[in-house]
């Protein structure tokens, strides 16, 4: 089955001020702009902005929940474009970009993209994603 151009199900989130104060604690972030308001206008922000880490995490929760126990994340990486903000749902969303046969199963090349409520890109990335041997060669949809 050739699962090329698959979407992949995309995920909505919407962090919380809260949810970023604890990612900083928790990731030893101590930049002033993930919890203090003053700070973050002080730098040209609207608002306490979201981590980059943060957002790796929405991108590899989106691949977490898609595979399942069918599979496992290889590989991760991504890029912020602009700062997102508390409150403002998130929209993770993926596609599958290529597919090869791999030791243990299929390996699929996945991009990845988080928009703002504007439809704008906050993050692109790449991930690779292997889909073990006898399972289906794409996973289901939840």
């Amino acid at each position: 089955m050739n699962v090329i151009a698959q979407d992949i199900p995309e995920l909505r989130v919407t962090p919380t001020p809260g949810q970023i104060f604890m990612f900083s604690a928790v990731t030893w972030n101590r930049h002033h702009i993930h919890f203090s308001k003053d700070a973050a206008l002080a730098e040209g922000h609207a608002d306490i902005v979201v981590q980059r880490a943060l957002l790796g995490n929405f991108m590899a929760r989106q691949l977490g929940d898609w595979l399942g126990d069918r599979g496992r994340i290889l590989q991760l990486s991504w890029k912020v474009q602009k700062s997102a903000l508390p409150g403002n749902e998130l929209r993770c969303q993926g596609r599958v970009a290529g597919e090869e046969q791999a030791e243990g199963g299929r390996r699929l090349a996945c991009t990845l993209a988080i928009l703002d409520p504007a439809d704008a890109t906050v993050a692109s990335g790449q991930a690779t994603v292997l889909v073990a041997s006898g399972a289906p060669a794409a996973p289901a949809r939840p």
